[in-house]
């Protein structure tokens, strides 16, 4: 590779970053440099919700002619061959050349593209497509075997910034032994992370759904699982491929030796609510409830409710439900949470 390639990877690496926002404009600019005649670009995610392909970012075409890039170039014969192989393919590479196809007679040839090379987008060592990557040139020629090998050197970095289960937020902010999987509304671990052992429990789904329109982006607490506890944390994702609720979960060790009904004094305390009215919503008398409380005190080393509502909070050594009432309800859980934390 040239060092006008080197220096356009090198481009494409920081314009893709690590955080959730990808600097689209950068990354084709690089591209441009490495490939001085390319004129026109796209990138594509696969959604395997609505199981098509959608566009993450362009440059150069026309509304129409990007749709059909899109979502209708995948299903023709052309295509195929596209995501059989396991390099990009030129304009004119055979079986199949694509300047016989409708759709460079209808679309491209006349918008001016004389030239094309497409790739499909794979996780390094995966043969799983999350996305494609097309490119097009008014002169032919524009592509050869520099280009094909360029956009194939580049292709796992684009293909992890389009994959719709990849979420950034979480290279920043949890460390490796956290495991993570998207909750709602889709299905399936987050990228680069094993699956969080309570992400199938429906209980915990109808959480996440009810989390999803509160509008804030986190909340911390402890799930009970088969095998034991865990701490989870719910995060709204908005920005990225794909938007949900993902929940992040690692081992709770429980150094201070919580049971599971001083859990729920604490989520009461942390909602706000009164002994009188935890006691109520957990049908026990208002003295039990003063004598869990005071071993909450112990355990935790306060001083106070208020002081062991705090660490309680900060901890997530709380139990919330989806219901809008009850020690657990989630929307009282929330109040004042930062809807933009992460």
């Amino acid at each position: 590779m040239d060092t006008t390639k080197v220096a356009s990877a090198v481009r494409i690496g920081s314009a893709l970053g690590s955080g959730a926002a990808v600097e689209w404009d950068e990354v084709f600019a690089a591209l441009r440099m490495a490939v001085p005649d390319l004129c026109a670009v796209q990138v594509t995610g696969w959604d395997p919700v609505t199981r098509g392909f959608v566009v993450m970012a362009e440059d150069g075409y026309q509304r129409a002619t990007s749709r059909e890039l899109a979502y209708e170039l995948p299903r023709t014969r052309w295509g195929g061959q596209l995501f059989a192989s396991p390099v990009p393919l030129l304009m004119d590479d055979m079986p199949h050349n694509f300047r016989d196809s409708p759709h460079y007679q209808e679309r491209l040839r006349p918008a001016g593209f004389e030239d094309g090379l497409s790739a499909t987008l794979r996780m390094s060592g995966s043969r799983q497509v999350v996305g494609v990557l097309h490119a097009n040139a008014p002169v032919r020629g524009a592509f050869g075997e520099e280009a094909r090998g360029f956009v194939a050197q580049v292709g796992s970095a684009l293909a992890r910034r389009v994959d719709p289960l990849y979420c950034p937020t979480f290279d920043a902010w949890f460390d490796p032994e956290w495991t993570a999987s998207w909750v709602f509304p889709a299905h399936g671990a987050v990228t680069g992370r094993a699956p969080a052992p309570v992400a199938h429990d429906p209980a915990l789904r109808a959480l996440a759904e009810s989390f999803a329109g509160l509008g804030v982006r986190t909340v911390p607490f402890l799930w009970p699982a088969k095998d034991g506890w865990y701490r989870v944390r719910l995060l709204r994702v908005v920005d990225g491929p794909r938007t949900g609720v993902v929940a992040a979960c690692a081992p709770f060790e429980n150094p201070s030796g919580l049971t599971a009904r001083e859990l729920d004094i604490a989520t009461g305390l942390v909602a706000g609510l009164s002994n009188q009215a935890i006691a109520e919503s957990l049908v026990v008398s208002r003295r039990t409830v003063e004598t869990y409380v005071e071993r909450l005190l112990t355990k935790l080393d306060c001083s106070s409710r208020g002081e062991a509502a705090g660490i309680a909070a900060r901890a997530g050594f709380v139990r919330p439900s989806p219901e809008s009432t009850g020690v657990g309800s989630l929307a009282r859980l929330t109040r004042g949470a930062d809807p933009y934390w992460v």
